[in-house]
């Protein structure tokens, strides 16, 4: 659990710094800034989706994962007592949640950290959080340091449930999660950049999901 803890410091430390120098910050520099993470974001998105060899598998999971949070309704719940904080708020928790919690270096981090003790991906992991989070709360509030229990909540869930499952876990699986984690970083690029915004929550259920559309693609023969 070292990785998290460093983790879930570095992004407070960052957006107490980033919320501290706020005025200090010019508009412009914040935009522009802001815009450099969101163009890193996309770059980290298509290179993870790479790793997808089963599409049609991830395609489904994705359709279901959105339905499924679409009916749950997470997304608005979580962002609208978020807004009650502050306006706009829930908007940074929700975006800087998603840029810190899914991604290749989140799930091997957490795999590393909880399967063999080694928290050295998630240190690095940390380090880059640290400097994303003071330019996103120098733009975004106080949504960004919330994040921060988003951090120590979703990378500590993981680290122990790998912790807890072994190593029984296949590499083409691990494959296929980093490729969905991708395409959900894409999404985060593009309304970092407010080019599109999605319901970033309820697109997130695609990820559980995925092990067990590809199960029943499996038994059933299904080519994918």
């Amino acid at each position: 659990m070292l990785g998290t803890l460093f983790n879930a410091v570095a992004v407070t430390i960052g957006a107490s710094l980033g919320l501290a120098l706020r005025k200090r910050v010019p508009k412009k520099l914040q935009k522009t800034v802001f815009s450099a993470i969101g163009l890193f974001t996309l770059f980290i998105g298509v290179d993870m989706m790479g790793s997808v060899s089963r599409p049609i598998a991830v395609f489904i999971a994705l359709v279901l994962g959105a339905s499924f949070g679409h009916w749950v309704g997470l997304d608005q719940t979580i962002k609208k007592a978020a807004n009650r904080l502050g306006e706009g708020e829930g908007a940074a928790l929700v975006q800087s949640t998603l840029l810190f919690c899914v991604g290749a270096m989140t799930l091997v981090g957490c795999m590393q950290d909880g399967l063999r003790g080694d928290p050295s991906v998630l240190l690095a992991k940390g380090t880059m959080d640290l400097f994303s989070a003071l330019f996103m709360a120098a733009t975004m509030g106080r949504g960004v340091l919330f994040s921060a229990l988003s951090v120590l909540v979703i990378q500590g869930g993981m680290t122990l449930c790998f912790s807890l499952i072994g190593t029984g876990i296949p590499e083409a699986l691990v494959g296929e999660l980093s490729g969905l984690g991708g395409i959900l970083l894409l999404a985060l690029g593009l309304d970092l950049l407010n080019v599109r915004k999605f319901a970033l929550i309820d697109l997130t259920w695609s990820l559980p999901l995925l092990p067990l559309v590809l199960w029943i693609l499996d038994i059933t023969g299904f080519p994918a």
